[in-house]
């Protein structure tokens, strides 16, 4: 949890002329300081111009005070006066570092974890010294050692231009310290200087790993936070989000100009105490019934806990994942049933993984640690292809026959199209077109979900380049008996007007069935949305849904469904799904082509289900139905 804190006024050096009073003698420290607890503070923050001048009996005596009843210092800031210039290459350092090592050394003593390297007077840099750059590197670092040596770590504050001319954005100061690479030395985000700044906010989480403490304030005025709220949009509640989802568990500091302290104080923690509200319970009631169901529950503040693994009702446990402004669980429940849901990070069995093994030119998918299936890039193949999906004990439910004489480019789940430009990028015959790999990104794993995607260039036979494609794939934390794959698909025109000709050898979307779930010699049984059966009835019709199912010998009941989505293009799909095993949604032989204008992308979405029991037209229908009104893990 984020704790909520306040610097006390008084002892400020900051050059911009924020209101405070004198340095405080020990009774202002002690007053100020167990006023903010008593306020609800969880800490409190204040000026080093407050401890440097303090003698060694107030030392004492602040100490003793601490020791008696704590003051919850958690950080210290204004460590030097404006006028002293840290970053002069040949001025004597030995007064900087005695001041230095006396606040740290009463710091230690209270407890404090944290000196703030704001001071922007005192280290701006001195143009004209052609050295004052690795002056002040150097100094930073010595002065991490120094604070070091007491238990404290040394934070760098960005601070706005109109303050200092060095670390002024948290872009700047953050790589600053990646190239330091000092332990001792971290960063500090300030909400107030970020906003003067313009400081994306994606930066929140891009430097995460190296933020040790925050300062909050509004902008322009540096008054007290949600003095100048602005509504959802404002930039502190947005500063507060990010925070949130970055898993940042440390303090946030008000640092203001106060009119009145104690009624500033008031409101101001009042204000964080609502924007940095973590949600951890809601209530939910499923429209329909929920067999471990992928159910993205929308939170409206944005501010879920950061790690979640699981959902609690009562003794019931769902497998569960924060995400963007909400969280993704694994829902099993009936049909009108109110469930309390509290959030956690106490761990669920069967979490799937997604593994890049680049070596190998895949990436491994398992769940619960079962092999689920691989996708693979090699290079020697000509389009990439997810291999066979296999239950829990290795039953495939699609085909993988590298050396097979029919149909050998239908591999077990892939994305193809026979007419892109006139290039022929489904079939392999001679002067195929190619589909080659230019990278695997966001590779996630999670308690209730996994995914990744795969960057892909599709070429002419001679590499000409065609198109990019780029997919999303995401499984869930489901058992064998239904298990769902996701994918969003995206096309992009990037080397000019696209043209998907109305070719029968098409999806994007194709899958080969295993030999035994063949309608034609096996056992399967097609059927479709709208009470179609058989090849008949399912090739060339258009619905929302298609099913291929049977009963294996020696295995059980196995089937796959692929769900179209009501935001693909001319929904719903026809199908191009046959009795030998090949199982496509094909929009285009149908429905005619299709043309991506240069410079644009075509997206489609599909889920497909592969699932170890026997599912009813009607069943199938209210798992479309909830696929397609629920946000998916994209």
């Amino acid at each position: 949890m984020i704790k909520l804190s306040c610097c006390i006024p008084g002892g400020s050096l900051m050059p911009e002329g924020v209101a405070g009073v004198p340095e405080s003698p020990v009774s202002q420290i002690v007053s100020k300081c167990r006023f903010l607890l008593s306020a609800g503070y969880d800490c409190t923050e204040c000026a080093g111009g407050m401890l440097a001048g303090l003698s060694d009996d107030e030392i004492r005596e602040l100490a003793e005070e601490n020791d008696r009843d704590p003051l919850g210092l958690v950080a210290v800031n204004s460590l030097f006066p404006g006028d002293w210039k840290l970053a002069h290459p040949d001025a004597d350092r030995t007064p900087f570092y005695a001041r230095a090592d006396r606040i740290f050394g009463i710091m230690e003593k209270l407890g404090a974890s944290f000196a703030v390297f704001g001071s922007g007077g005192a280290r701006s840099l001195i143009p004209e010294k052609e050295n004052s750059c690795t002056a002040l590197y150097d100094f930073v670092k010595e002065l991490g050692k120094l604070a070091s040596s007491h238990g404290v770590t040394l934070v760098i504050e960005p601070l706005r231009r109109a303050e200092t001319n060095v670390f002024v954005t948290v872009p700047e100061a953050g790589d600053a310290i990646r190239e330091m690479n000092d332990p001792n030395v971290l960063l500090l985000y300030d909400s107030f200087h970020m906003a003067e700044e313009g400081v994306d906010l994606g930066a929140v989480r891009n430097y995460a790993d190296l933020l040790r403490h925050c300062h909050i304030a509004e902008a322009p005025k540096r008054s007290v936070p949600g003095s100048e709220d602005s509504g959802d949009l404002s930039y502190n509640r947005r500063f507060a989000r990010e925070l949130i989802r970055a898993g940042y568990d440390g303090a946030v500091s008000i640092e203001c100009g106060f009119k009145d302290f104690k009624t500033d104080a008031v409101r101001g923690l009042a204000y964080m105490k609502e924007i940095f509200k973590e949600i951890t319970t809601v209530e939910v009631t499923p429209a329909r019934d929920c067999r471990e169901e992928p159910v993205y529950i929308p939170v409206k503040e944005g501010a879920v806990p950061p790690i979640v693994t699981s959902a609690k009702c009562g003794d019931r446990i769902f497998p569960a994942s924060a995400m963007a402004d909400g969280v993704l669980v694994i829902l099993t429940a009936k049909r009108g049933e109110t469930l309390t849901l509290t959030f956690s990070s106490d761990p669920v069995p069967g979490a799937p993984n997604a593994e890049l093994l680049p070596e190998e030119h895949k990436v491994e998918v398992t769940i619960g640690g079962h092999l689920f299936s691989e996708y693979v890039f090699d290079p020697a193949i000509p389009k990439p292809f997810f291999g066979q999906v296999k239950d829990d004990r290795g039953n495939p439910f699609t085909r993988l026959d590298l050396t097979v004489k029919e149909h050998p480019h239908q591999r077990s789940v892939f994305i193809a199209v026979g007419d892109v430009n006139g290039v022929d990028c489904w079939n392999e015959t001679p002067n195929h077109g190619y589909v080659r790999n230019e990278g695997i990104e966001s590779v996630e794993s999670a308690s209730a979900f996994a995914s990744f995607t795969a960057n892909n260039l599709w070429t002419d036979h001679d590499g000409k380049p065609l198109l990019r494609e780029s997919t999303r794939y995401t499984v869930y934390n489901q058992s064998e008996e239904c298990r769902a794959l996701d994918l969003a698909v995206t096309f992009r025109a990037d080397f000019g007007t696209v043209n998907f000709g109305p070719t029968k050898e098409a999806g994007p979307l194709g899958i080969r069935m295993r030999d035994e779930l063949r309608e034609d010699i096996g056992c399967g049984v097609l059927s479709n949305s709208w009470g179609g059966v058989g090849e008949g009835e399912c090739w060339s019709r258009s619905a929302e849904w298609c099913d291929y199912a049977g009963t294996v010998p020696g295995v059980g009941p196995m089937g796959v469904t692929v769900f179209d989505n009501e935001k693909n293009e001319r929904f719903p799909t026809a199908w191009h799904i046959r009795s030998y095993g090949l199982f496509a949604a094909n929009n285009l032989y149908f429905k005619g082509g299709l043309t991506i204008p240069a410079g644009e992308s075509l997206t489609y979405r599909f889920r497909i289900l592969f699932r170890r029991r026997e599912m009813t037209r009607d069943e199938l229908s209210d798992r479309f139905v909830q696929y397609t009104v629920s946000p998916r893990a994209e």
